[in-house]
């Protein structure tokens, strides 16, 4: 309930409301029709990918690589004149250009694209997903074998089926407080004989990832010449079937519960803090027939740093076994990391080149080693940036971006090659 304010009570009790009261009463309303579509076109960014003679089908992708802000990058597969070709663009594109041209699959028929990736907390507390660094193309021969593969990564290419016809591919809904109940990427297809079927990848029972089982969409009983997913706010894959008859239909998979309607809630204390559990009486208000048993097989209480920001408060440059003081970075942090990885960090020299790290080493509290192929040519100034992408606090959420200068002592610059005269002429 809300307390009406003395002032207002005083103006709801006088006879007469007018200007010079200081009462004059207006109201405002405001009705607005609802809308099945969105009517304005600035609500989406349209481009086009790409014009040619020859272009049939076009897949692409979204690659998100933090779990806030703007995506990262577009992948696109797509069918030019019969050859499977793909390519990528920077998003933003700060240079406007645009896709680039990446590598040919070969003749295919049928393409699509998806990224696996984890549903993660961002900075305001809501659920978005950070996808991995590379996506899941999928192919079909002129002979109806469908294909897999890690984008460029030729090894793990794999045959998921065969008599295909045409592909779509999603990535479907993973629980976070379940691993194994996980949708995974999802590769739909039509075969000849008219029908959809699908398969997943996805978490197992035994932690592992694998393809499972070829499975029929059972309740599309038609001849489908067309197929496309969709993945619902409720936690649903949808497949979008359209017959030879041009009769489209919806097939919608029941919830799976991704643990994402409310984010979680946590304590926050001062250090010294004391923390007291009393008693409360409750009343039963129903009957429960049955039991539950509660077995706790590990119970950990500690105080973990909840919030994101962080700072270096220590970086210096060590020597080898072998004394080269271009190769190992120690540094310590205000607060300390969990699941840290290599991609987090980066070194920039005054040039603007960037050194990454081969290897991350916990060597004490809050105190960390990294390990480069070199850095000499830093020379005599550096930055060590914290990129915020995978390392995270105690409880869970990824650490803001920081950095911070520092001076390296005793490297040996290799510089840049001068440039060699190749030949001379006169015009």
């Amino acid at each position: 309930m809300r307390r009406i304010p003395p002032s207002l009570k005083e103006k709801l009790s006088k006879q007469e409301y007018t200007k010079y009261q200081n009462s004059e009463p207006q109201i405002e309303v405001t009705i607005a029709r609802a809308r099945s579509s969105i009517q304005d076109t600035n609500y989406f960014n349209i481009e086009t990918i790409r014009e040619k003679v020859g272009i049939s089908e076009v897949a692409v992708a979204i690659q998100r690589l933090l779990p806030h802000g703007s995506p990262t990058g577009i992948y696109d597969i797509h069918i030019d004149n019969g050859i499977a070709k793909t390519s990528k663009r920077e998003y933003p594109d700060k240079y406007a250009e645009g896709f680039i041209n990446q590598f040919e699959i070969g003749p295919a028929k049928s393409v699509a694209i998806a990224f696996d990736g984890r549903w993660e907390l961002n900075r305001i507390n809501q659920w978005s997903i950070r996808t991995f660094l590379k996506p899941y193309i999928f192919w079909v021969e002129e002979d109806g074998n469908l294909f897999t593969q890690l984008w460029d990564e030729e090894e793990t290419r794999k045959e998921l089926a065969v008599n295909v016809s045409k592909v779509k591919a999603i990535r479907g809904w993973k629980s976070v407080g379940i691993p194994t109940h996980d949708h995974g990427v999802i590769a739909a297809y039509i075969k000849e004989d008219g029908k959809v079927y699908y398969k997943n990848y996805s978490e197992q029972e035994d932690g592992n990832y694998r393809w499972e089982n070829e499975r029929v969409v059972e309740e599309f009983t038609g001849i489908a010449q067309n197929i496309n997913l969709f993945i619902t706010n409720d936690y649903r894959v949808g497949f979008m079937i359209e017959n030879v008859l041009g009769i489209t239909s919806w097939v919608i998979t029941s919830r799976n519960w991704a643990g994402m309607a409310i984010s979680p809630e946590r304590i926050y204390v001062r250090q010294g803090a004391k923390l007291d559990f009393i008693n409360t009486v409750k009343q039963d208000l129903m009957s429960i027939h049955g039991s539950i048993t509660l077995n706790i097989k590990e119970l950990n209480i500690a105080f973990l740093y909840s919030k994101t920001d962080n700072k270096f408060t220590y970086i210096e440059n060590t020597p080898d076994e072998e004394g080269d003081w271009g190769k190992i970075l120690i540094l310590r942090t205000q607060n300390e990391l969990y699941n840290y990885s290599t991609i987090d960090f980066e070194i920039q020299d005054k040039f603007s080149r960037l050194y990454y790290p081969e290897s991350i080493e916990r060597l004490g509290y809050k105190e960390y080693k990294l390990t480069f192929a070199n850095f000499n040519d830093v020379d005599k100034e550096g930055t060590l940036k914290f990129l915020g992408m995978e390392t995270k606090n105690g409880v869970g959420e990824v650490y803001t971006p920081f950095e911070q200068i520092f001076y390296p002592q005793n490297l040996e610059p290799v510089g840049l090659p001068l440039p060699e005269v190749e030949a001379i002429w006169n015009e």
